[in-house]
């Protein structure tokens, strides 16, 4: 029997008020798999994010990371919410990276990038120094170790932001338009450190509107509007050959500008 996916997202519906930002959405994800998830502004996908790593609460529909219910247990057939402790467990092993980069302001590139594994994965502060040092160095910032948040550009505090979320060796990375926030010229070297995780075999879900990224980087394409998702290719066939008009128009759109 082949192995389950590490992520399984079932018929999950989400409201906000009366408004149906996830209406049926199903995907998976598979082990060492990156995912790049398109569509228009409004259209549904960081509510998704948000809902895999139980940030928000689903209405309906069922979330399974590597076999465990996200947020909610199964009783007698029906989902009751899960304990917030049981929940936090499954969530340290979905590492995240916002818009925005939530660093401490207080806490040096290190501070940020030890502060959980010392206070949620009970390391040392001697093993967490040299997770994190290590890790910074992967992200190109082994010598920015000491530099607080503000004497950082957003490009290098968006991989500091990376390294936290690496620094609790999750199973999953969720990409939340990780370069939206940045100038131009700062893209490129978030994508480049993103691009070497997925060389390395890290299962990613990315919501992205950086196209080259997504064609070279992702093996599955999964085009989100109004949310459901509307169409699902590899990126070869989804960039030249899109079957839906959505889809479509879509792209048109963001080659025009």
């Amino acid at each position: 029997m082949s192995e389950r996916p590490l992520l399984e997202i079932v018929d999950v519906h989400k409201r906000f008020g009366a408004v149906e930002v996830l209406n049926g959405i199903s995907l998976t994800v598979e082990r060492g798999e990156v995912v790049a998830v398109l569509g228009p502004s409004g259209s549904g996908k960081s509510t998704l994010l948000r809902c895999i790593n139980h940030l928000e609460t689903i209405d309906g529909g069922r979330i399974v990371f590597d076999g465990r219910l996200v947020g909610y247990r199964e009783v007698d057939g029906r989902l009751r919410p899960e304990s917030d402790r049981r929940t936090a467990r499954v969530r340290r092993e979905i590492g995240m990276v916002f818009q925005r980069f939530n660093l401490f302001p207080h806490l040096t590139a290190l501070g940020n990038v030890t502060e959980a594994p010392v206070h949620v994965l009970g390391l040392s502060r001697a093993e967490a120094r040299e997770r994190g040092s290590g890790l910074l160095a992967r992200v190109g910032l082994g010598e920015r170790l000491d530099a607080y948040p503000s004497e950082l550009s957003g490009g290098q505090q968006q991989r500091v932001a990376i390294a936290r979320a690496l620094a609790m060796q999750p199973k999953l990375m969720l990409f939340d338009e990780a370069t939206s926030a940045l100038d131009p010229e700062l893209v490129g070297e978030v994508l480049a450190v993103m691009r070497d995780l997925a060389a390395d075999g890290m299962t990613m879900l990315v919501v992205t509107h950086e196209l080259e990224f997504a064609r070279d980087a992702a093996r599955r394409i999964a085009f989100i509007d109004d949310g459901v998702i509307v169409e699902e290719a590899p990126p070869a066939e989804f960039f030249s050959a899109p079957r839906t008009e959505r889809a479509r128009a879509f792209l048109g759109r963001l080659h025009q500008r």
